[in-house]
């Protein structure tokens, strides 16, 4: 089997264009032009069963707005994971706080309350958990430690987009959590978006201020001001607002996207019973209380030359396969550059970054999985 023309992801519905259209010749662009942005924040919010929603351009900054908002910074420690996208630790550096590396559970790849009660000091003040993959992390024995030690928790939810435990939404368990829209993730608003959830109101008030160049919300909303100028900076922020055209795009796929959750799952299901049947190939098992989201399916492997040989084989027929997300984000040049590598061993990390395979997932691989024939992707050059 060869994919002539592999499938892709995102692709932008009739209604997802006309949406976007819709906004340009209305000629307001601008979040605080338009109604698109606030729809939005209110929307997604409800969807996860959480009080406030604010959306921003992307998921790193999403991030950094989430760090500040919790009081984060110089001098301060953040627990992080090695396994991720660096965006999740490089955040923690932009607030002027510290990243430390926990390990990972063997088989989701998650921090765990076990690994972050080794690295916890008393300069530790923030926990940022990712749920990799789709894979929702340990949510309720992590904020129980997080509380005995009033530690603030970041959920990063930017591959996790409607994944559960016990029936409740990622990103509604920490003190706040930053969702991702980027171009491949789940839900995709244009090639870049972000959005950050919190039940806090002062947490919200602080993003809501520092997303708008320091704007106090109290003061720009709900004050009665006499006529002239309104001083209504407050504080130093930045501007993190979304267009309105990724906003539109956002409302359409949130329709959708419980349709694509369900379809993910299925997909990851069938690739995973057809990769079994290869030896050395084993299914990592979700429990039976997780739903996970699926932005990719990961498989682990007995050992590198299997995983070698898979990756070259997979790719050769068109389906991109990877080493799933980078397993030891500290031997990036820049955290060794300013000494921010872990100071215990990650065996954990190290070992899944030897041992697994991640495959995609996203609705239109059905046909391509249902022809999928696993002793085609051997590489036997």
């Amino acid at each position: 089997m060869s994919l002539s023309t592999p499938p892709s992801w995102p692709i932008y519905a009739e209604d997802e264009r006309e949406a976007v259209e819709r906004v340009l010749c209305s000629g307001k662009s601008n979040y605080w032009t338009g109604e698109e942005g606030k729809s939005f924040e209110q929307e997604f919010a409800q969807w996860c069963g959480i009080s406030h929603g604010l959306c921003v351009f992307n998921g790193t900054v999403a991030l950094e707005l989430a760090l500040r908002a919790c009081g984060i910074g110089t001098g301060d420690e953040v627990i992080v994971t090695p396994r991720s996208f660096l965006a999740s630790a490089a955040a923690v550096v932009a607030v002027g706080a510290t990243p430390v590396f926990a390990d990972v559970d063997s088989t989701s790849g998650n921090i765990t309350a076990e690994t972050i009660s080794c690295v916890i000091t008393e300069h530790t003040r923030g926990i940022v958990v990712v749920h990799i993959g789709g894979w929702p992390a340990e949510m309720p024995s992590i904020m129980k430690l997080a509380s005995k030690y009033e530690i603030k928790v970041i959920e990063d939810c930017a591959q996790a987009h409607g994944a559960e435990i016990d029936g409740q939404r990622v990103g509604t368990f920490g003190h706040v959590s930053a969702f991702s829209f980027c171009q491949d993730k789940i839900i995709s608003t244009g090639g870049e978006g972000g959005m950050i959830l919190t039940n806090d109101q002062s947490v919200y008030d602080r993003v809501w201020s520092f997303r708008d160049h320091g704007r106090d919300r109290e003061s720009t909303l709900l004050t009665d001001h006499p006529p002239g100028f309104r001083w209504l900076q407050h504080q130093f922020g930045t501007n993190a607002r979304m267009t309105e055209m990724q906003a539109a795009i956002g409302r359409c796929q949130l329709l959708k996207v419980g349709d694509w959750v369900e379809q993910r799952n299925k997909n990851a299901r069938a690739f995973s019973e057809k990769m079994q049947s290869i030896d050395g190939v084993e299914i990592l098992r979700v429990p039976s209380n997780l739903k996970h989201s699926y932005y990719r399916v990961e498989v682990a492997v007995s050992d590198e030359k299997l995983r070698d040989s898979l990756l070259l084989g997979l790719n050769r027929i068109g389906i991109a396969a990877t080493i799933g997300p980078c397993p030891e984000i500290y031997k990036e040049p820049a955290f060794q550059r300013f000494g921010l590598s872990p100071q215990i061993p990650l065996p954990m990390a190290e070992q899944l970054g030897r041992r697994t395979i991640s495959l995609p997932t996203f609705p239109g691989m059905e046909s391509i999985i249902d022809a999928f024939l696993p002793c085609n992707c051997l590489d036997n050059p």
